[in-house]
C-alpha cells in the first residue's frame, strides 16, 4: 500500500477515537521551541491516556512507527517534516495530583508548573528544574537535570504504553537513568504518567531557591531567544560551552542560525532559520572543537524528520 493510502486509512481510523485531536499537514515549527521544522503528515494530540493508547495501538496495527513529541524543547525537526504520524503529549495530558509528599503527574505536565505546585505545598526536590521549559515526559526520556539535580532523583515509577498500546509500570531502578539518558529513550515507549516523591520543606525557602535558580538561568542563557536548549552533552571532565567559547564559536552564524553570544552551547534562531542552517552550524562548531582538542562533541538534542 502506498504511503498516501496508508495515511488516509490511518486518518480514517484515528478520527474515530474520542478525545483525540487530529491535524493533517501540521507545521511542526509551531510545536518546537526552535520555531523550525517542516510539516507532519498527521499530528495527533491525545487529551487523555485512553486516547493515546488507542492511537498507538492503531498505528501498530498499520505498521506505522509514531514519533512522540512533548513541548519540542530538546528537538530539531528537519525542514522536510515527518512522514506518517506524530503524537504530541503536552499540556492536554498534564494533570498533576498531589498526595502528601508524593504526586502522580501526567507526561504532558510542564516542569515549570510542577515546580510551582511543589513550592506552594512546601515540597522540596524540584528546585533544580526551575526554568527548564520541557514536560515531565521529555525530562524522563533524557533524565533532565541542572544545578546538581536530576529528574531521576524524585521518580518512584513510570507508567508507559508500549508499541502496541499496552500499559505497564516500570520502577525507577528499571529505567537505568544516566547522564542525559534512560531506558525509556531506548525502548521508544510513550510515557503516560509517573509517581514522584519529594520531601517536606519550608515554602519560603523553596520559593527563594526557585527564584535564585531561575535568575541564574536567565543571566547565563539566552532564554528570550528561540532555541532547543543545550546543543551538546557535557564531555567527561569538561564543559561543552567552555570548549566552544575557547575556539571562538560564539557569534558564529549559518544562515539565520547563530551560536549565542551569552552561552556558546546554545544555538538560537535569529528569525527565519531553517533546520539546515542549524545542522550546518552544529557541524561547524563540532569541527572547530575537534581540530583544537581532538574531541568530537556529542549532540544532546534529538533530530527527527527528512531534509
Amino acid at each position: 500500500m502506498a504511503i498516501t493510502e496508508i495515511n488516509c486509512e490511518l486518518t480514517r481510523r484515528l478520527e474515530r477515537i474520542a478525545g483525540l485531536e487530529l491535524r493533517e499537514n501540521e507545521p511542526l515549527a509551531r510545536h518546537t521551541s526552535f520555531g523550525i521544522g517542516g510539516p507532519a503528515d498527521l499530528l495527533a494530540i491525545p487529551h487523555e491516556p485512553r486516547a493515546l493508547c488507542e492511537a498507538i495501538g492503531i498505528a501498530h496495527e498499520m505498521e506505522t512507527e509514531p514519533v512522540f513529541l512533548g513541548n519540542g524543547t530538546n528537538l530539531i525537526v528537519r525542514d522536510g517534516g515527518v512522514r506518517g504520524l506524530v503524537i504530541r503529549i503536552a499540556g492536554e495530558m498534564g494533570h498533576v495530583q498531589m498526595e502528601g509528599e508524593q504526586a502522580i503527574v501526567e507526561a504532558g505536565a510542564p516542569l515549570a508548573m510542577l515546580c510551582c505546585q511543589c513550592a506552594r505545598k512546601g515540597l522540596t526536590g524540584m528546585e533544580f528544574a526551575a526554568g527548564i521549559p520541557g514536560t515531565l515526559g521529555g525530562a524522563l526520556i533524557m533524565n533532565a537535570g541542572a544545578n546538581g539535580g536530576e529528574i531521576s532523583d524524585v521518580i518512584e515509577w513510570v507508567e508507559v504504553a508500549d508499541r502496541s498500546g499496552s500499559i505497564s509500570r516500570m520502577a525507577s531502578e528499571e529505567l537505568s537513568f544516566g547522564y542525559r539518558r534512560s531506558t525509556l529513550r531506548e525502548l521508544g515507549h510513550a510515557i503516560i504518567r509517573a509517581r514522584l516523591s519529594f520531601r517536606s520543606g519550608d515554602p519560603a525557602e523553596i520559593h527563594e531557591k526557585l527564584c535564585d535558580t531561575l535568575s541564574q538561568r536567565c543571566a547565563r542563557q539566552p532564554v528570550s531567544s528561540p532555541s532547543a536548549g543545550s546543543i551538546f552533552k557535557r564531555p567527561e571532565g569538561d564543559y561543552a560551552g567552555r570548549l566552544l567559547e575557547t575556539v571562538g564559536a560564539k557569534g558564529m552564524q549559518v544562515g539565520r542560525a547563530a551560536v549565542s553570544m551569552k552561552h556558546a552551547n546554545f544555538v538560537v534562531n535569529l528569525g527565519g532559520a531553517t533546520a539546515r542552517d542549524v545542522m550546518g552550524l552544529i557541524e561547524a562548531a563540532q569541527n572547530l572543537v575537534y581540530e583544537e582538542f581532538g574531541m568530537m562533541l556529542e549532540p544532546e538534542v534529538c533530530v527527527v524528520g527528512e531534509d
